[in-house]
């Protein structure tokens, strides 16, 4: 991992692209642009998330970020009020090139739910990869970078992502035949705890069969616990001090949640042995039992994690490709030729350049998050050490600037072209450096695989309200989500 580091840095400093530092004395924090400030209360914008937490107002934060950028510009300083620090948000790949420079091999950031590390420290469990900082961080995350990044390593799960794909395959047929349609809210959860199964468990879990009904009530669950986290966290922070009705709530969910993911871990240590065999090629769950430097609490850990990111994450992603490709039927086409012209081709350039398309378009989160550990000059402005500091990508990627060829169309096109250059700290679905998602190859290749067999099955439609994308912690699908696959 030292030595990816240090490869990282020397490409940052040897980018084409302009940096965002300049030689000129940066200007103060306090004269960063942002929307008003009121004593205690923060920016005047935050009273409506304090007082007025119903659905629409926390539904529409992501539009929020972008009237501030269209206000103020490519930087913004937010107070978030109510003993909460200051946030500065940057719109500019310049200023994010900036921050991963200075990241060193422990980046700090903000956990993405407050409200899931509080719980889990109130259990006595660890944070979790996502909630955690420092050393113990890195810790973890070194001991499955191996297992995780490497392409190689990944290529190894291949047969399984292909089995859930026929797996796929077979369900949607049903639901189509029993229903006239499939509803993807549901099919697209299903598929995703069915692969996390097959990679995290070592076993299936039938929720694409006998199991849907079970599977069904802890996607819901899930469901419910990133709603409440995005209400308790625009909201007032009450929770932190009180046991609130709202916390206690999410207490409830949690324990259920948890209880559910316990068992399953559970289920799957419990029949897995120490071997001498060469770890590397072992599935996951085997991989982390046998490395010495890892004790059960912590494969847990890393086994929870990784679940629950990939049950919030990959299958929102599966709806909203299924979604770009059934509206652009030439895009179907394309992608149809693509597969009966090599059939066991895993390149097919045209469909990874509709999937990067849909992460452009429908980016799963609102920010990439740091928080600076030395002082840093963004947009002219100097950012002191210990700042929050959001890089908003869900901005970036729709940006008419950046993406000048109609940024708001589904153009897989644009990443075909070589020719056409985009600035590359302005695309960032994943994240970026160290803290990049560790489960970034597992979600490409389970996309990769589930829609090309999808797309080689069935001609896909989608009629209804369009899909649009709504704040509950990540960026989810609203609208309709039901789909016609029409068997050829």
């Amino acid at each position: 991992m030292r030595r990816s580091i240090k490869i990282l840095a020397e490409n940052l400093e040897n980018c084409p692209y302009t940096s965002a530092t300049t030689t000129a004395p940066p200007r103060r924090f306090s004269e960063i642009p942002g929307p008003r400030e009121i004593p205690v209360i923060g920016n005047s914008g935050n009273l409506k998330y304090a007082i007025g937490t119903d659905a629409e107002t926390i539904e529409n934060y992501n539009k929020h970020l972008e009237e501030m950028y269209n206000k103020y510009g490519k930087i913004v300083k937010e107070n978030l009020g109510f003993g909460r620090k200051y946030v500065v948000h940057v719109f500019d790949p310049a200023d994010a090139q900036t921050v991963f420079a200075a990241d060193g091999k422990t980046p700090f950031i903000v956990p993405l739910q407050e409200t899931t590390q509080k719980y889990r420290e109130m259990k006595g469990m660890n944070p979790g990869l996502g909630n955690l900082n420092g050393p113990e961080w890195y810790r973890l995350r070194s001991s499955i970078q191996h297992a995780m990044m490497r392409p190689q390593s990944v290529q190894t799960y291949l047969p399984f992502s292909q089995k859930v794909s026929d797996d796929l395959v077979r369900h949607v047929a049903e639901e189509q035949i029993r229903f006239g349609n499939a509803n993807m809210q549901k099919v697209a959860g299903r598929w995703s705890l069915e692969s996390a199964g097959q990679i995290l468990f070592e076993k299936s879990l039938e929720s694409l069969g006998n199991r849907s009904e079970w599977a069904d009530g802890l996607i819901e669950l899930n469901k419910k616990i990133f709603q409440l986290s995005a209400k308790m966290r625009l909201g007032l922070p009450i929770f932190r001090l009180f046991s609130t009705p709202s916390w206690r709530k999410m207490v409830k969910l949690e324990d259920e949640f948890y209880a559910e993911v316990d068992r399953l871990m559970d289920d799957a240590l419990d029949n897995l042995k120490i071997s001498e065999s060469d770890s590397q090629n072992m599935r996951f769950a085997s991989y982390l039992i046998n490395r010495k430097e890892l004790n059960r609490r912590d494969v847990k850990v890393i086994l929870l994690s990784m679940f629950s990111d990939g049950l919030s994450t990959t299958a929102p992603m599966l709806i909203y490709n299924l979604y770009n490709i059934a509206t652009h039927p030439e895009a179907l086409r394309k992608i149809q030729e693509e597969i009966k012209e090599d059939p066991t081709s895993s390149k097919l350039p045209y469909l990874r350049a509709c999937i990067k398309e849909t992460f452009r378009m429908f980016p799963i989160g609102t920010e990439v998050s740091r928080i600076t550990q030395k002082d840093l000059t963004l947009s002219g402005y100097l950012i002191p050490a210990g700042t929050a500091v959001d890089i908003n990508t869900n901005i970036l990627m729709r940006n008419m600037v950046l993406f000048s060829d109609s940024p708001h169309e589904f153009k897989p096109e644009r990443w075909l072209e070589k020719s056409k250059s985009v600035h590359p700290f302005a695309f960032l679905p994943f994240g970026f450096g160290p803290r990049m998602c560790a489960g970034r190859r597992f979600a490409e290749q389970d996309l990769l695989t589930s829609l090309a067999k999808l797309c080689a099955n069935f001609d896909i439609r989608h009629r209804g309200e369009p899909i649009t994308q709504i704040y509950e912690t990540l960026l989810l699908p609203r609208g309709n989500c039901e789909f016609e696959f029409k068997k050829l």
